[in-house]
């Protein structure tokens, strides 16, 4: 919609995009029930009158930073992606909970969600993505691919050997907070990940990291950001069969040299260290 069409106001259309500076979206479309897909994109907008419960076959709703009060009691059995800046309704948490259908929650990274997220009865997630500073709950999650920015305290309390098919990892420290150490020997328990990501975490005692016998075999991308290493990191991490990528931003070592073997990185096409 723009205000070059305003006067396309159909109630059967199955799928909206609303651009910000469009002030006229009809009050007639708030409540198509035929709508399958909803986007709003550009910058802070509210919208009064968009009434999500009538919106029972709703499958992808993409709020951006459009904000609106809204009210999920359960009847959104149809929606699979749900994508929220850190503010766009109030009580997420509950609202979020409801949704035990979702496959996709993708949240601004720009706005930090504060508040514990209880992910436990969303047996369907495949993506989550967004930065979850507070208490981030998952369950059962067989089925979760993408969990990305959850925070290292939130992550030592999840059961990794019950996230089998998870393939694309990526856990934070925040630098205002104490360290939480993050143990190398949950990370091997992931048989299917492929992407990893370490942001200001500190792993566990480096003789520990070199003595674990499996060192993720399925890993093609490791990203290593503002990491201390007492020890040259390079023998365990040549070890990783199928890496590809190996990023290193803004890390310190202490000694005076790393070194690889002629056998190492069998297959790296991407090193940087910057």
């Amino acid at each position: 919609y723009n205000d070059h069409v305003a006067q396309h106001s159909s109630t059967t259309c199955r799928r909206e995009v609303v651009h910000h500076q469009f002030k006229r979206y009809p009050s007639e479309k708030c409540k198509n029930k035929r709508m399958r897909s909803f986007l709003n994109f550009g910058e802070l907008e509210f919208l009064v009158g968009f009434d999500v419960e009538t919106l029972k076959l709703l499958r992808v709703l993409d709020l951006g930073r459009l904000r609106f009060p809204l009210k999920i009691n359960g009847d959104l059995i149809h929606l699979r992606y749900l994508g929220i800046d850190g503010y766009s309704f109030s009580d997420r948490a509950a609202i979020i909970s409801k949704l035990r259908f979702l496959q996709t929650l993708e949240a601004d990274y720009n706005y930090p969600i504060e508040e514990t997220i209880d992910l436990r009865k969303l047996t369907s997630l495949r993506h989550v993505i967004g930065k979850f500073v507070g208490e981030l709950l998952i369950g059962d999650a067989a089925n979760l691919q993408t969990l990305r920015f959850i925070s290292s305290d939130s992550w030592n309390k999840l059961k990794p050997e019950l996230l089998i098919n998870l393939r694309d990892l990526e856990i934070y420290q925040d630098y205002e907070e104490r360290r939480v150490s993050v143990s190398w020997a949950s990370l091997t328990k992931l048989r299917s990940l492929r992407v990893l990501k370490l942001d200001n975490l500190r792993l566990e005692s480096e003789e520990a990291v070199r003595s674990t016998d499996v060192i993720s075999p399925s890993l093609e991308s490791v990203t290593l950001v503002g990491m201390t290493f007492e020890e040259d990191p390079m023998p365990v991490l040549q070890k990783m069969p199928r890496l590809e990528d190996l990023i290193l931003e803004g890390c310190f070592y202490s000694g005076g040299k790393m070194s690889v073997s002629e056998q190492g990185f069998g297959r790296l096409r991407k090193l940087q260290i910057v």
